[in-house]
């Protein structure tokens, strides 16, 4: 029970540093998420935090490359290998060489070998950090994506490094074929076990997609567990569990690509839980490295302040060597298939690039993972230097976060807002103003042109609204222009010999009803007229003994069959209250059509409309109440009048872009919400029919 509290509690602290991040914009996501971390280790279940590296490995850091995996396609694996490559074996292990031989030279003391197992800790990189550290900044594209390329396959390489250290330091010996057969064969291998599993999954996911009862019950949790599974078999065969993991999320990749519009719904809802899963994944790595703070400051106390200091300078060493080799490998790079990637060789791009990648060598969630995976004992004793080589790789770790977090915006420009917050909020207005009048003017039906108007007023949430006060005198101001037009056309019919005294009650019930609605009187007012009717309804229950419904059918039969003028007056009720309905259905339609009109012409004027919808809402309670109607009834509304609704947003988008009243980048982000919310509503509809 212990662990489903701790899972539970790391997924409170990403939620708490989701809520706090939009307080402090500037900081980077990853350093919110540390602090909160270190805050959270003030609750008892988080004291003396312990970190199994087996279990983070396999639990976060396989599903995170899964899910990067599937973010590169084979077509783009084929075209960019040669720089994969590079930047993945070739860089990793230059950059380890030279972290090796300072920290050789700085800690005499080490053996060599955990000098290169410090080195191979430290060398996989982190490009989502890197992602939360830019936002709002212009990456260069080709730069970026060299980033994702380098971040993918790296982990795998330093891995495998580790793994050879930590095996030439317990054998006592060094065997170069042996250690790069040995790197071959893990790298390799697993790259190797994690394609062809993928492939037998996708086959079973295929299969599963034609033939299961409930496909998406089936293939969606399959795609869930797919890394877990692949990472496992890999790891029991001693091959590289990560890049299986990598190999499996390209080919998942592929088969999307070909599948096109196949099991679009699974589709859809797995990208959806994917994309849930890895946010709250990679918050949990941060999260971590917060909670393993007060464990680094015991070290520090451990090794006192002369120590701690020498092994805090050796990691300002070991990050300030990584970001001089990155920097010089770009920098000298002559290849022309990396030009893409850092511009025309010994030109200020190329320069600038190589400033860039060196800094954004952020190390995160797999070098954490590394340092704690260090065994205790080697061979019967215990590992020197553990505890050292831990506190200078989280060092690392939050030197780099700290670095980029103050160079990188000083390196990149600020990215050019393709739409202001004015223009995000008016568009979607306007689209959704122009749908509703569109439905309005096609559907004659009250109820069913009601639900759709009031499915399309929810996309306006995200909208923003005007102050209060403007919002209530406008709303204020058109209700009592319809109410003064209603009262109008109530005076042209009794003109036009309509029955007076229906007309009149119906006007006296216009003027209490919306001119001085119930929701503007005291709250105080209204308590003690709802007490005073239940002690009124009790009181003639009891009297008549009339508690359930026939019990009250059987005293009105007797009562109209022993009192002919009883009887009389209720017939003639009756007569009256079928005229006040056809009255009340007849003024409906017509404030549904200065309602349309009113938005029409606020439309035109690009003022907002939230009090059209305001007043809909008030006359739409008021026609109820005339009618009894207190309880909303649901309305069947036909899946294509919604799917025509949505047309209609669709042809006024389309018809504003091609006119320039919109920009393109606006218009793409509608389309989008159109579609989720088409979506969403057609889920929803099928789901009912169902029922």
């Amino acid at each position: 029970m212990s662990q489903l509290y701790l899972i539970a509690l790391l997924l409170l602290a990403v939620i708490a540093a989701n809520v706090v991040k939009p307080f402090i914009p500037r900081v980077p996501d990853a350093l919110v998420l540390i602090a909160v971390g270190g805050f959270f280790t003030f609750i008892p279940v988080f004291r003396d935090f312990s970190l199994n590296p087996e279990f983070f490995l396999f639990l976060i850091i396989a599903p995170l490359m899964f899910q990067e995996g599937q973010g590169i396609s084979f077509a783009t694996m084929k075209k960019h290998f040669n720089a994969i490559f590079q930047l993945s074996v070739l860089l990793a292990l230059f950059v380890v060489a030279v972290v090796a031989f300072l920290t050789d030279q700085i800690q005499s003391a080490w053996p060599l070998t955990l000098a290169i197992a410090l080195a191979a800790i430290v060398v996989p990189t982190d490009a989502v950090a890197v992602k939360s550290m830019t936002t709002g900044l212009k990456m260069p594209k080709g730069l970026n994506q060299s980033l994702e390329l380098e971040s993918l396959f790296n982990d795998a390489t330093g891995i495998v490094l580790l793994d050879l250290a930590l095996s030439v330091y317990q054998q006592g010996s060094f065997d170069l074929v042996s250690a790069i057969g040995h790197f071959v064969v893990v790298a390799l291998g697993g790259l190797i076990v994690g394609a062809l599993a993928s492939g037998l999954i996708v086959a079973l996911r295929l299969y599963l997609s034609f033939h299961a009862s409930s496909a998406q019950a089936t293939t969606i949790p399959l795609n869930i567990l797919t890394p877990f599974a692949i990472y496992l078999l890999a790891e029991h065969f001693h091959l590289s569990g990560i890049l299986a993991v990598v190999a499996a999320g390209i080919v998942h990749n592929y088969e999307q690509s070909r599948l096109q519009l196949i099991a679009t719904e699974s589709r859809v809802v797995s990208g959806t839980i994917w994309q849930t899963l890895t946010t709250l994944l990679n918050g949990i790595v941060f999260v971590i490295l917060g909670l393993s703070l007060p464990k680094i400051l015991k070290l520090i106390g451990d090794f006192g302040f002369q120590k701690s200091l020498g092994l805090f300078w050796l990691a300002v060493l070991i990050y300030g060597a990584m970001y001089v080799a990155r920097f010089l490998w770009v920098s000298f790079q002559k290849q022309e298939r990396l030009v893409g990637f850092f511009g025309h060789y010994q030109t200020k791009d190329r320069a600038k690039r190589a400033q860039i990648f060196g800094i954004a060598g952020v190390h995160g969630a797999v070098t954490l993972a590394l340092a704690m995976s260090l065994p205790n004992t080697v061979n019967g004793k215990p590992l020197p230097f553990q505890n050292e080589i831990l506190l200078v790789a989280t060092l690392v770790i939050l030197i780099s976060l700290v670095a980029a977090t103050i160079v990188l915006p000083r390196l990149l420009d600020k990215e050019e807002q393709a739409y202001s917050e004015k223009e995000l909020n008016q568009a979607p207005t306007a689209m959704i103003d122009a749908a509703i009048i569109k439905t309005e003017q096609r559907i004659p039906d009250h109820a069913i042109k009601t639900a759709i108007v009031q499915t399309l007023q929810t996309q306006k949430l995200t909208v923003g609204s005007p102050k209060r006060g403007q919002h209530e005198q406008a709303s204020l101001a058109l209700l009592t222009k319809i109410s003064d037009q209603l009262q109008a056309h109530l005076d042209d019919m009794i003109a036009e010999g309509y029955d007076q005294d229906i007309i009149e009650r119906y006007s006296r019930f216009l003027q209490r009803g919306l001119l001085t609605p119930a929701p503007s009187r005291h709250p105080l007012v209204r308590i003690n007229q709802r007490l005073h009717h239940y002690q009124h309804e009790f009181a003639w229950h009891w009297k008549t003994k009339t508690f359930t419904k026939g019990q009250r059918l059987r005293y009105q039969e007797e009562l109209m069959a022993h009192n002919p003028k009883v009887a009389a007056i209720v017939a003639q009720w009756k007569d009256g209250r079928q005229a006040m309905l056809k009255l009340n259905e007849d003024v409906q339609q017509l404030a549904d059509q200065l309602l349309s009109q009113a938005l029409k012409e606020e439309l035109e004027a690009e003022e907002n409309t939230d009090n059209v919808a305001e007043v809909r809402q008030l006359l739409e309670r008021f026609f109820r109440i005339v009618a009894h109607d207190y309880q909303r009834q649901s309305v069947s509304v036909k899946t294509a009048d919604y799917i025509q609704a949505f047309a209609d947003e669709y042809s006024y988008l389309s018809t504003q872009l091609a006119a320039g009243q919109v920009k393109a980048a606006v218009a793409n982000e509608l389309y989008t919400e159109i579609n989720q919310a088409q979506t969403l509503l057609l889920m929803e509809q099928g789901e009912g029919e169902e029922e």
